[in-house]
């Protein structure tokens, strides 16, 4: 099943429907539990479970969103029954994800591999047939699924200049390249130099943050992998809980696989 995708800035927007309404998710492998959008809860039939969930954002900073359950959730022509889902207040977003009816994670696809194939524009659910011939053409990285409750996130091992492997998570979601900015120093990057750009301020969920903006001197690929590599790859740094997290300017440039049950990604070959 191949469904078309749209951008918005960075992020990817596919196609879906919550109970019995059409509407487009932002589909983020970074943001763990997959979300429904407040305004969508009563249309579509969700009802609270009177729970919460709550956790960490990279900045370490805790957050909390009450959960409910709603009727179906459906991508690409399958839909999950009594889906558990985060009941999300999207005011504090950016204007351009208003008409947006939520988030869908990695965890409504811990059983189903899935490919973003960036240079075609679409999202593939793919057969075992389909599975195996990604495999056969593309490059095999093993990955580490982190479930924590209901959320579901995966992470891969990258090496970084130097010859050191980090531990990254794989978040659609971000742009750049993030690092915690630990790492700064020994990548060789001073960060109050007149080309490092720094911006502080609040997220969508009011955490305060400063975050440095450079070229990372060097090349990045997935360990054991050297044939996807990034030259001097644009880093974000900021003081978060994870090594890093790798985002939409590493994946993009590819058709990337994501196979959970295997516990691996496949990419396909640099254009």
């Amino acid at each position: 099943m191949r469904v078309p995708f749209e951008r918005i800035a960075h992020l990817v927007t596919v196609p879906a429907s919550a109970g019995d309404v059409e509407t487009r998710f932002v589909l983020d492998t970074g943001i763990g539990l997959t979300l429904l959008a407040e305004p969508l809860c009563e249309r579509a039939g969700c009802t609270p479970t009177g729970e919460t969930f709550t956790g960490p954002r990279m900045s370490g900073q805790e957050v909390s969103l009450p959960l409910g359950r709603v009727p179906s959730l459906a991508f690409g022509g399958v839909a999950q029954r009594d889906a558990l889902v985060g009941i999300l207040d999207l005011s504090g977003f950016p204007a351009e994800l208003a008409d947006i009816g939520g988030f869908l994670s990695l965890a409504s696809f811990a059983e189903q591999p899935f490919t973003v194939d960036y240079p075609d524009g679409c999202v593939v659910l793919e057969t075992p047939e389909t599975l195996a011939g990604r495999c056969e053409t593309g490059t095999a990285v093993d990955v580490v699924p982190h479930p924590y409750g209901p959320a579901l996130d995966v992470f891969l091992s990258l090496a970084i200049p130097g010859g050191a492997v980090i531990s990254v998570e794989v978040d659609m979601g971000s742009g750049p390249l993030i690092l915690d900015q630990r790492f700064a120093a020994e990548l060789g990057v001073d960060l109050e130099a007149a080309e490092v750009r720094r911006v502080d301020g609040t997220d969508e969920t009011g955490g305060a943050f400063t975050r440095w903006f450079a070229t990372l001197p060097g090349s990045i690929h997935p360990a054991g992998a050297p044939e996807l590599v990034q030259e001097r790859p644009g880093v974000m740094f900021q003081r978060i809980v994870h090594d890093g997290l790798i985002g939409d300017a590493f994946l993009r440039r590819q058709a990337v696989t994501y196979d959970l049950p295997s516990r691996r990604m496949i990419f396909g070959r640099l254009g």
